[in-house]
């Protein structure tokens, strides 16, 4: 199969799925970080700016390092994201700066739906756009997008430089996806979908030219902190060590506190609709690879967060019309519901008073393989607040909740509109 050549720019057709993914969010907007490893990468972004010592954290796993013991196995690339969000801390409080970190993780979410259509069309020419917000809810998209966690501004990345890839532009190309290894490493996982056949010699040539600056800052911070090139730290966190005897593939797919099949059960429908190689392959490198660690599941968030970025190229088939057939409305009813649901949840929290976040314990374990233990089970039967977590209520109560909830429904209605008026 051939991928289409669309240099067509970002149109109107886009705007209805856009207003209303952007209302969803509104929704469901936390205004903070949720969890150590990003508040960690944040400090990472405030030490950058001269509030501690460079480069360390106080939150998340730490490690020891040349100049500091508070060094946390992280790539640079996300705090560098997080530059803006430590600076609004910085000169105007730090609860200000955290709801800049989460408005960060919104506009990520936005731009990997924009990277989602472009793809999309670039790949089978004629998508339903309409499918757009239920494919993103299917591969938990707006639960990470209301969690500024780094892998959804990684797969941002790396999605627009397989757009750009397939326009031929492979400098743009080479460049993002060398930005999106700077956030994660992992993102190198994606390039299977950057394959343009044999006889590109030139523009790959191009493409790995584009990606030497990113990778030469790898190593420049490895250096700095660890004292070797290809050392980020992540040796001393036992939790990523390699476990050949390990059960984590089973795990990431059918669990029920990090299972695939639970969390995205639309999981099911891509898998049999998705047959180009560059598209699946992602995923399955991703399951063997993460499905080997110690911990597998990624410690606290939601689902099997590990396998995020190979999951929007894994769905792309389903935006062609009628993919997925009868089920994928139902499937896509469900992810909305659920989404919802963990989206006025604070899951993080929930997930921790279920079981202590250390792989090895009984509670751990019972968190990820008992049903009436899951989080997803918990956060659908007894999700166990006292009101929803969202900014506008731990701001203002219920007249805040109430404010950001029709900015949230108006969107969505607008959405609605401009997409009947522009039938994709």
């Amino acid at each position: 199969m051939s991928v289409r050549s669309d240099r067509r720019p970002i149109g109107t057709g886009a705007l209805g799925p856009a207003l209303v993914w952007a209302g969803l969010l509104a929704l469901v907007f936390g205004g903070r970080l949720f969890t150590t490893d990003v508040a960690a990468q944040y400090q990472v972004a405030e030490s950058m700016l001269g509030a501690r010592p460079l480069f360390t954290a106080d939150h998340g796993w730490s490690v020891r390092g040349l100049r500091s013991e508070s060094y946390v196995p992280h790539g640079i690339g996300y705090s560098l994201v997080l530059l803006p969000a430590a600076g609004t801390g910085l000169l105007l409080g730090e609860p200000a700066g955290k709801v800049a970190g989460a408005a960060i993780g919104a506009m990520a979410s936005m731009a990997l739906l924009f990277s989602l259509d472009a793809l999309g069309r670039g790949f089978f020419g004629r998508i339903d756009r309409r499918r757009l917000v239920p494919v993103m809810l299917g591969f938990m998209g707006l639960v990470y997008g209301r969690m500024p966690y780094d892998v959804t501004a990684a797969t941002a990345l790396a999605m627009w430089g397989a757009v750009f890839m397939h326009r031929r532009n492979f400098v743009a190309a080479g460049a993002l996806l060398g930005a999106a290894i700077l956030v994660r490493l992992d993102s190198v996982l994606l390039l299977p979908v950057y394959w343009m056949g044999i006889g590109e010699r030139r523009g790959y040539l191009a493409f790995l030219g584009a990606m030497i600056p990113f990778a030469l800052l790898v190593m420049a911070y490895n250096l700095y902190r660890f004292g070797g090139v290809l050392d980020d730290g992540h040796g001393q966190d036992p939790a990523m060590a390699m476990n050949p005897g390990s059960i984590g593939i089973v795990g990431l797919l059918f669990s029920p506190g990090k299972g695939l099949l639970w969390y995205a059960p639309m999981w099911v429908v891509a898998a049999v609709s998705c047959r180009d190689p560059r598209l699946w392959l992602p995923f399955a490198l991703s399951l063997l690879l993460h499905g080997f660690l110690y911990d597998w599941t990624g410690g606290t968030g939601w689902g099997p967060r590990f396998l995020f970025q190979a999951l929007p190229l894994l769905f792309l088939p389903l935006l062609v019309p009628g993919a997925g057939g009868r089920a994928f409305p139902v499937l896509a009813g469900l992810a909305l519901a659920v989404s919802l649901l963990a989206g006025f949840t604070d899951t993080n929290a929930l997930e921790r008073d279920l079981g202590p976040d250390h792989f090895h314990t009984a509670g751990r374990q019972s968190v990820i393989w008992s049903l009436s233990r899951s989080p997803l089970m918990n956060t659908v039967t007894t999700p166990a607040f006292s009101g929803p977590d969202i900014l506008g209520y731990r701001a203002a109560g219920a007249a805040g909740a109430a404010l950001q909830t029709a900015l949230g429904l108006g969107l969505v209605t607008a959405g609605l509109l401009v997409t009947k008026r522009r039938p994709a």
